[in-house]
């Protein structure tokens, strides 16, 4: 797919207006964000995909050992903390 466009003034900068044709055909939508590289004076723009996080069910889904809880020790009260 060959498109031509024109960069134009906007504000104090300049801009190149994506089509929208050429935005859905690569599935890219407002507030993406994209990596510009300038190399041999052509300009390459490439989505960058957000990472998904992981549950706390796929962080731990292969750990093999055990649970042990820790009885801790927070000493005496010191002044008028709470006591448990």
């Amino acid at each position: 797919m060959i498109l031509t466009a024109t960069i134009t003034k906007w504000g104090n900068s300049q801009g190149l207006r994506l089509p929208k044709t050429l935005l859905e055909m690569l599935q890219w939508k407002n507030d993406d964000i994209v990596e510009i590289v300038v190399e041999n004076n052509q300009l390459s723009i490439k989505k960058i995909e957000k990472k998904k996080r992981k549950s706390i069910q796929e962080l731990f889904s292969e750990y093999e050992g055990e649970y042990q809880k820790l009885d801790m020790n927070w000493d005496n009260s010191m002044g008028k903390e709470f006591s448990w």
